[in-house]
């Protein structure tokens, strides 16, 4: 009787399981209103395949790929005004005032991430990620001139 009974929790634990690998795992279609849109393609108009989500505050955040082939997300409220928008820098494509600045504040680091930050109202800035020769991890803000705050 034990061995009929671990049999049948055995089968339904297998039956469960694999009936949860199933279910595929999409992310319901957002949709977006006009004035998102609208403000998206005025300030975006040769974007092509962009992808959109929200945010858990309610926020549209449009992910594309720009023509130098970074990566951007903007981010926008319900009524189409841009909240900030963050672009993703491939290392080779860092600019010069950026690569100077952590050179010369930290000789012989090295960067493993570099993200510009737009918001409106405050100066644009890079986060960056760098490891220093004594193997410390950082993350550095960056203005566009070069200065250095962390």
């Amino acid at each position: 009787m034990k061995n009929i009974f671990f049999l049948f929790i055995a089968s339904l634990l297998l039956s469960v399981s694999a009936h949860a690998q199933n279910k595929a795992k999409t992310a319901p279609k957002v949709s977006v209103p006009e004035s998102v849109t609208e403000s998206f393609k005025g300030t975006y108009a040769n974007v092509e395949n962009n992808k959109w989500d929200r945010t858990y505050t309610g926020n549209y955040v449009a992910h594309f790929t720009t023509a130098d082939n970074l990566s951007q997300e903007v981010e926008y409220n319900n009524s189409g005004t841009v909240i900030k928008s963050k672009t993703t820098y491939n290392l080779s494509a860092l600019p010069e005032t950026v690569s100077t600045a952590v050179e010369g504040k930290y000789a012989g680091a090295t960067i493993s991430e570099a993200v510009k930050m737009e918001i409106p109202g405050v100066d644009a800035y890079y986060k960056v990620k760098i490891e220093t020769t004594d193997k410390i991890k950082k993350d550095l803000f960056i203005s566009e001139e070069g200065t250095v705050a962390e």
